[in-house]
């Protein structure tokens, strides 16, 4: 073989290896774009999704029946029915016989806690289209009845259209009151309970807040130990509302208007939390048919001031949010339904989130509302969505 034969063949080698090297860098390229790195953070529960007869709109978590495990109760507004699930502590849940409760209301948002001292939980819910809350009163066997106090009639009027309904002890009495919000009326409803399970109205209310609000959250955004209420204005003027409302409380029952500006349209839901580690509550919130998350930083007098860095890309449309660690690292974390999947942001515990691996987390169609608890007894949040489109519920166990 000659030199020029020789250096040819040489050549051709030197190409095929490259080509070689640049398909096997090219794969490794591909492979290492689409893989999520670090730990996915949830996984399906035994069981889940759990389909049931009708479609849940709304669910809280609880131990309805005083074994030591969490149990599910959705809303089913379209067909006037409460489910009760049952869950066994693994993440496992059943719907046992009776657990399909026909109410004298359409269902929509829902809460629970021991409105009678009795030890045991009870039910409480709102109808969309009624200033009525009907509350069913638990047995702590996982039975309910309609309590001989229910109706409660939050307030008078002739537009009624609830959306927001809220538990907390708002004049600190030790005893549970009840909050609404009025998205037709644009005002928030107060109603003070005696502990034995009736409530009657707060003497001011109800109290104006922003144009069309949506649902409400409670806790002390000024830090004087004195709940406060927040709500979102999705109007403002007839446009596109850009401010949530603070109604500051006074530890009576009496609360004060304070509006909050926003940089984004239709705020809708709203929660309150310490995210940037400074011992003051600050605010998030989520924004009706757009993909943005507006972080608000408190200064602990009840002023709030936007993160520089919000709004943060959600990457889809969402609507109930809410505030907790998920990752257990101690800086709080950002979890928000949306429609099809729970969205997590990780936070980095200065004010800045960043999507978290696996996300979103896959649900039912139509899963605009969540709770989260320890459903497995392992120490870690777990997540329960009611997916209204596809009439199930699904379960997301925390690893």
């Amino acid at each position: 073989m000659d030199q020029k034969e020789t250096a040819k063949q040489f050549v051709v080698c030197m190409m095929a290896a490259i080509s070689a090297l640049h398909l096997l860098t090219s794969c490794n390229a591909q492979n290492n774009e689409n893989k999520i790195p670090g730990t996915q953070l949830f996984t399906q529960a035994p069981g889940s999704p759990i389909s049931i007869n009708c479609a849940p709109g709304n669910i809280a978590l609880g131990d309805l029946n005083r074994d030591g495990n969490p149990d599910l109760v959705a809303a089913c507004g379209q067909s006037r029915q409460i489910v009760i699930l049952t869950g066994d502590g693994t993440g496992r849940f059943l719907t046992l016989a009776g657990s399909l409760i026909a109410v004298p209301d359409f269902p929509h948002e829902i809460a629970i806690a021991d409105l009678n001292n009795d030890s045991t939980l009870d039910i409480v819910f709102a109808s969309h289209d009624s200033y009525n809350i009907t509350i069913l009163s638990g047995d702590g066997q996982g039975g309910f009845t309609v309590s001989p106090n229910s109706p409660v009639v939050m307030k008078n009027g002739s537009h009624p259209h609830t959306h927001g309904l809220a538990i907390g002890d708002l004049n600190k009495d030790g005893k549970h009151d009840l909050v609404t919000g009025n998205n037709a009326d644009n005002d928030v409803a107060v109603a003070l309970g005696d502990g034995n399970g009736g409530f009657t109205k707060a003497k001011d209310s109800p109290f104006p807040v922003g144009q069309a609000p949506y649902p409400l959250a409670i806790g002390d955004v000024n830090n004087d130990l004195n709940p406060d209420i927040v709500a979102s204005s999705t109007l403002q003027g007839g446009q596109p509302g850009r401010s949530l409302t603070l109604l500051l409380g006074d530890g009576l029952g009496g609360f004060q208007r304070s509006p909050v500006p926003v940089r984004t349209n239709n705020p809708g839901y709203v929660s309150i939390g310490d995210i940037n580690g400074d011992q003051n509550p600050d605010l998030v919130a989520t924004h009706l048919e757009r993909n943005e998350l507006t972080v608000l930083l408190g200064d602990g007098r009840g002023n709030f001031i936007e993160s520089a860095a919000s709004p943060f890309n959600l990457g889809h449309s969402a609507w109930q949010v809410e505030i907790k660690d998920i990752n257990h690292d101690g800086k709080p974390d950002i979890l928000a339904a949306a429609g099809k999947g729970v969205r997590v942001m990780l936070g980095d515990g200065h004010g800045f989130f960043s999507q978290s691996p696996g996300s979103p987390y896959s649900t039912g169609e139509g899963a605009w509302r969540f709770a989260i608890g320890d459903i497995n007894a392992d120490n870690k949040p777990d997540i329960a969505t009611s997916n209204l489109d596809s009439k199930t519920v699904t379960v997301l166990l925390g690893k």
